[in-house]
């Protein structure tokens, strides 16, 4: 695969470099001086190399950023091209003038680099020129990195060396606070401090620490994790707000503390053909004002049990949609059973062991086709369930569960 690295030397401070790079890449190495990253692929979105440094040269100008930028195939390319203009403002140096760089940039010892000068070589350009043999016979296997580096050809990866894995930010009231939400603008502060240092490292956050300290000496803590990153500060206030809520604190809050988990960046292009969806913010905020509403164990994707009792099913709150599935699968279409709550209460006729008619305040009618009944249950050890079922077709109606309790008649659910 074709590679393509681009390097930023800058007396800018690293953070701030790390957010251009940040802009362009996810694979970035801070070095002295400046910053390293892998821009692999973006010649398809943006052009050639020259393109791509004219289009990172345009980011430090727009951040009032004075440094060298350059774009090569190797990373030690990039980075001696970038070294060359450090001193020279906002410039950027091509990977056709490498051949044209001092013999000095190389970082050769100082008597190999006499014996050159003394030969006339003095460029890059003028080492190329001598034979390969000869230069490792003069000065040993030693030196062959140099002459892959001056080849092109050497091998350097990016090693992402950001330290920190997360950043952290605490406030001490000056008063104990009994609601959490008076303590919304204190935290809104600290998120706008939290995701400004993100941003500064090209990183995002899809996890964030909660940590309450109370009046009786205790801890609350709430670990908020979403399936995406995002620097929305909006949107984490009203989670922050809905998942608090839902375990409010004991006691009287003394200290607040929160802290941001370091992950990359969410792309912005999400494909030519993805089918269009929600915004996965807006899915997250529905879903847990949801359980706020009717409780954390009522929401959830049903899915079915293989068991026989009332109601075969759980809910399962890890299935709930994030808004960043991958593009739907075609699937074979299933029927939806919908059970009322309460039942309906329904006379049923029956005639030779067959049910013949229902009529509830609902519906009313004749059973053109039935099946059951059904009389087995499962985990009869936890909870006695001694109820007869079958489904029916009502004409004209649809197809519903009934079910016989002692000698009373219930209309349970209906089939989609």
């Amino acid at each position: 695969m074709h590679r393509l690295y681009a390097c930023i030397i800058s007396t800018t401070e690293s953070d701030s470099l790390a957010a251009v790079a940040g802009g362009f890449a996810h694979a970035i190495e801070v070095i002295d001086g400046g910053i390293l990253f892998d821009v692999s692929g973006l010649e398809r979105l943006v052009g050639d190399s020259g393109e791509v440094a004219a289009k990172i040269l345009g980011e430090l100008e727009r951040r009032n950023i004075d440094g060298s930028v350059a774009v090569a195939e190797t990373a030690d390319a990039a980075i001696l091209l970038a070294r060359e203009g450090v001193d020279k403002g906002r410039a950027i140096y091509d990977a056709g003038l490498f051949s044209q760089l001092p013999l000095a940039s190389l970082e050769l010892d100082r008597d190999t680099l006499g014996v050159f000068h003394d030969l006339g070589i003095t460029k890059v350009e003028h080492l190329l020129a001598v034979p390969r043999d000869e230069l490792m016979v003069r000065y040993g296997r030693e030196f062959d990195a140099v002459i892959k580096r001056i080849e092109q050809r050497a091998g350097r990866l990016i090693v992402p060396n950001v330290a920190e894995s997360e950043v952290s930010w605490s406030y001490e009231l000056d008063q104990p606070v009994e609601d959490f939400e008076q303590l919304i603008f204190v935290i809104n502060h600290g998120l706008g401090a939290l995701f400004a240092q993100l941003a500064r490292l090209a990183k995002s956050t899809d996890h964030l620490d909660i940590s309450l300290r109370l009046a009786n000496k205790r801890q609350s803590f709430h670990e908020i994790k979403t399936s995406f990153p995002t620097l929305e500060r909006s949107f984490w206030l009203k989670l922050i707000d809905l998942r608090v809520s839902l375990n409010a604190p004991e006691a009287a809050i003394v200290a607040v503390k929160v802290t941001a988990h370091f992950t990359r960046q969410r792309a912005d292009q999400r494909g030519l053909y993805a089918v269009s969806r929600p915004e996965p913010e807006s899915l997250l905020l529905t879903a847990n004002k949801l359980k706020k509403l009717v409780g954390e164990g009522n929401i959830g994707v049903p899915v079915i049990l293989d068991q026989r009792i009332a109601e075969p099913f759980t809910l399962d709150a890890a299935k709930l949609p994030t808004g960043v599935e991958s593009t739907l699968k075609q699937r074979s279409p299933v029927i939806a059973f919908n059970y009322f709550r309460p039942p309906h209460r329904a006379d049923v006729v029956v005639k030779d062991r067959r049910i013949i008619s229902i009529r509830t305040r609902e519906i009313s009618g004749e059973v053109v086709a039935s099946s059951g009944v059904w009389r087995a249950s499962s985990r009869w050890w936890e909870r006695p369930w001694s109820v007869q079922e079958w489904d029916v077709e009502v004409a004209g109606h649809g197809v519903y569960r009934l079910s016989k309790r002692g000698g009373d008649w219930f209309i349970t659910g209906e089939y989609d």
